[in-house]
Order: structure tokens, then C-alpha cells, then sequence
């Protein structure tokens, strides 16, 4: 199948799920590791329920202050650089060679502000099957204005989304006021966007003790637009919560802390496991004469060190960390397609 990016066929998608109670989750990259990773999740998955063209959503930030992941791609820093990357690698994955063409693979760029991001907006517009356009840090009436005008310009191209009002850093301290019913209302309508972002209590990169996801407004809210929403700020939502937002309203949700921590955190232990395949035993020594080690990584039979303590090629190299990174990654996007239905595709 490859990549969607047609207009009319991205909508058939977000159509298909909406009516079959299944949340498109949105998983954020900004490496070649991730991006596959994200591809395998859903091959994997499709496998399990015997479907192989199931959707998959990667998607990435350009200049996005809070986290512009196009400027991490490489080395050089050159958002423009970076989406040219990470679609080069798209349509390779989506290739006659790749395990993953048959899967219907919807590129999405997130959190563009059009005062950052309008070359991005406009020159990649047909590259992909979704975009938000986000002007939500201005005022709600040059919010409105800045969101109609990428939207008019781009009709019929690509689906946009827009954010009616802002989803907040954690620890901010800014006051998390919720999305009205009439706010959304009027966004969406003068606005044109095919999707909303709703303030409905998460935030970016928090825990979900520290704030309350509020599934009456959401369920307020798709009642009077449709199942449009798209959550941001998923991090923040408590694991019972999780399996509420499908039938809250929310046709697309975003994800990339917790499959970014997982993945951090695998490729870490991957690296813990194998101290004696890296190090040589003087610079042990002296890294547990610093105190930042404990004697038995000098052990053979410790971890997955294996004798003679020193530095071996196929541990210093990437892959070995590289794959405890897709793993960690692909792992945790498939229990989102556990909790948002898409065992549905099959039916």
C-alpha cells in the first residue's frame, strides 16, 4: 500500500475508524530507529489479527520549540534537512523490498507553528497525509485567523489539524483552562480544519498525578463536532483512562514520551548488561574507584559480560543498542493498539 497522503483516502481512513470505535495513535520520531520501529508495532499487530495493511500514523516536529525534532535528525541541525531524511527513509520502509508495504503508512507533522514552520507547511504539504498547523500560543481570535488561512490555502491537499486552544508544558505553572463547547465550535467552523485539538486537561510530558483528564468535556464535545478530536498531552492520562478516550470522542491520539522513555531505558540497561564488552578493566576499575560502579561489573559471568573483560567489536558498535531501542519502542506502541481497539480493523 505504502504511503496515503491523498486527501480523500486519509479521510476514508479516519472514517473507517471513527466508525469502528478505533483511535488512530500518532507516535512522534525523530530517528531512522523509531521510525521503523513505529512501522513494525503495526506489522506486528497486524500480524497478530490477520490484517497486513493496517494504518500507522508516524509522524515528527519540525522547529517546534518545546521539541524540534526535525533539528535532531542530524548532526547539522537543518529542519528542512531532517523531513527530507525521514521521508527518504518513509518511502524505502514503504517499498517492494520492505516487510512493511503493505501497511497504509500516513505521515503526519505535528505542532507546526506557521510563524516557524510555514516552509515546512507549504512545501512539504503534499508529502503528507496530515498536518497541524498550530497558532494556539496567540490569542483565540489570531489563532482562528492564522488556522483559516493555512487551511484555505491547503483545501483538498492535505487534512489539517488545529489546535483551538493551548496544551500546556508540564510545569509551566500557566492556569490549564478546558476547551468550551462553544470555543470548539466556533474553532472548527471558522477555522475549516478537518481535526481539533481540544484542551481537555493533559499536558505535554506530565504524569498522570499531576493532572486530570476530563472525560465529561470530551465526551461534551464530540457530541456536538463528531468523533474530529485528536488528544495531545497523552502522557498525562492515567492507564485506566486510556480506554476511555476511543469512545470519548478522540479519532487520533498522540504519543511520543512514553515511547521515548521505554526506548531510552532499554537501550540504557542494554548498555548496564554489557560494561565488560565496552570497557577494559583499568577503565572499570577507575569508573568504581569514582564510585560510579559497583566490583562484580568486573565479573565475567555478570550481566552479559563474557571473558576477557575489554572492549569487543560487536558490543561498542550500535546495533546491539540500536535494537534494544526499536524493541523497547515497538513494544510499547503496540499495547496503544491493545487499548485503542485496533483489534476492530479485523472485523
Amino acid at each position: 500500500m505504502g504511503l496515503v497522503t491523498d486527501y480523500n483516502e486519509v479521510k476514508e481512513v479516519y472514517q473507517e475508524a471513527a466508525e469502528s470505535g478505533i483511535a488512530l495513535p500518532v507516535f512522534c520520531a525523530e530517528d531512522r530507529e523509531t521510525l521503523e520501529a513505529i512501522l513494525a508495532s503495526a506489522y506486528e499487530f497486524g500480524k497478530k489479527i490477520g490484517i497486513d495493511n493496517l494504518p500507522v500514523i508516524p509522524a515528527w516536529t519540525s522547529r517546534y520549540p518545546a521539541r524540534g525534532q526535525m533539528t535532531l535528525v542530524s548532526k547539522c541541525g537543518n529542519a528542512v534537512l531532517g523531513n527530507e531524511l525521514m521521508f527518504s527513509d518513509l518511502e524505502v520502509f514503504a517499498g517492494q523490498n520492505s516487510p512493511y508495504k503493505n501497511l497504509r503508512i500516513l505521515p503526519h507533522l505535528d505542532h507546526a507553528f506557521p510563524w516557524l514552520d510555514m516552509d515546512i507547511l507549504d512545501g512539504f504539504a503534499d508529502k503528507f497525509a496530515s498536518v497541524m498547523c498550530d497558532a494556539s500560543e496567540k490569542p483565540f481570535e489570531e489563532n482562528i485567523k492564522l488556522t483559516a488561512e493555512y487551511t484555505e490555502r491547503v483545501k483538498g491537499k492535505v487534512v489539517v489539524e488545529g489546535a483551538v486552544d493551548e496544551v500546556f508544558e508540564s510545569g509551566g505553572g500557566e492556569k490549564n483552562e478546558h476547551t468550551t463547547v462553544a470555543q470548539a465550535k466556533r474553532f472548527l467552523a471558522e477555522t475549516g480544519v478537518d481535526i481539533i485539538v481540544p484542551n481537555v486537561g493533559t499536558e505535554h510530558r506530565a504524569t498522570a498525578d499531576q493532572v486530570k483528564y476530563n472525560s465529561e468535556r470530551s465526551r461534551e464535545l464530540s457530541a456536538e463536532l463528531g468523533k474530529v478530536m485528536c488528544l495531545h498531552g497523552t502522557s498525562s492520562v492515567a492507564p485506566k483512562d486510556l480506554p476511555k478516550l476511543p469512545i470519548d470522542g478522540f479519532v487520533k491520539i498522540n504519543v511520543y514520551t512514553t515511547i521515548a522513555v521505554h526506548g531510552g531505558q532499554a537501550m540504557a540497561r542494554k548498555t548496564l548488561d554489557n560494561l565488560g564488552n565496552i570497557f577494559s578493566v583499568e577503565q572499570l576499575e577507575e569508573l568504581i574507584a569514582q564510585g560510579y560502579l559497583g566490583k562484580n561489573v568486573l565479573d565475567a559471568n555478570f550481566a552479559e559480560n563474557r571473558s576477557p573483560i575489554k572492549p569487543k567489536l560487536a558490543d561498542v558498535t550500535n546495533p546491539p543498542r540500536r535494537d534494544a531501542w526499536f524493541e523497547g519502542v515497538k513494544n510499547r506502541c503496540m499495547d496503544f493498539y491493545e487499548v485503542f481497539n485496533y483489534e476492530n480493523f479485523a472485523e
